[in-house]
């Protein structure tokens, strides 16, 4: 494993008072500040892992002591994000990338984990360049409250179709992404008429009809805004 920093090959440097770990903080901060966004640098550190006190017996060796047991209590696992910021209700998280070491990728999985679990409603980008930053915002701003219900209900398609919704959301590509949320609907009314196959009704049978008509509701009315 690589040594436990979040980026390598990062220079410290101090603007406004705070200290950042490289001159592309500071410039993602400068873009957020002339947005008039408030952003907070590592203000959030979130527990990926709590601490807890082993009980199962976990015996190391040394070449002096040979097998030993270690029972001391096992730390916790954190991730503090270099910023966060409140955006129309949504916790948006901006994590800014430099060289990867071995041990973000696995903080990242147990991160995208832990966000699934929060009541606040938040989106999480990594960010390389002020360009990606200004992209980034592009996108926060479009994330309408009708745009997070049919985000919320994606999930509930039948699974070969869930990837394709993310795409066509994605795009923006509304169209498409309502022909395949009536065509799941359709698929599943169908499996469960009396003369269904088996094999359609195992296939849907768990599938949330009603979860899937209030998203092609909200894709309808998001189309008749545009």
């Amino acid at each position: 494993m690589g040594i436990n920093r979040k980026v390598r090959n990062a220079n410290p440097l101090e603007y406004d008072g705070i200290k950042f770990k490289s001159r592309v903080e500071v410039s993602i901060y400068k873009l957020l500040r002339t947005r008039s966004i408030e952003a907070k640098y590592e203000e959030k550190t979130f527990i990926l892992s709590p601490s807890i006190r082993p009980t199962v017996p976990f015996y190391n060796r040394t070449e002096k002591a040979g097998f030993h047991s270690i029972m001391s209590p096992i730390s916790n696992i954190t991730y503090t994000p270099d910023f966060t910021f409140m955006y129309n209700n949504i916790l948006v998280i901006i994590e800014v990338k430099g060289f990867e070491n071995d041990v973000f990728p696995v903080k990242r999985n147990l991160f995208r984990k832990l966000l699934e679990t929060l009541d606040t409603y938040c989106m999480f980008f990594e960010i390389r360049t002020q360009k990606e930053m200004l992209k980034a915002l592009e996108i926060i701003k479009m994330e309408s409250p009708l745009i997070q219900k049919i985000r919320a209900n994606i999930n509930h398609l039948p699974e070969k179709d869930v990837a394709i919704a993310h795409k066509y959301l994605s795009q923006r590509d509304f169209d498409s992404l309502q022909d395949l949320v009536d065509s799941a609907i359709m698929k599943v009314e169908r499996s469960r008429t009396s003369n269904a196959k088996p094999e359609l009704q195992e296939r849907y049978k768990n599938i949330d009809i009603f979860k899937l008509q209030e998203m092609s509701l909200a894709v309808t009315e998001y189309r008749n805004k545009l």
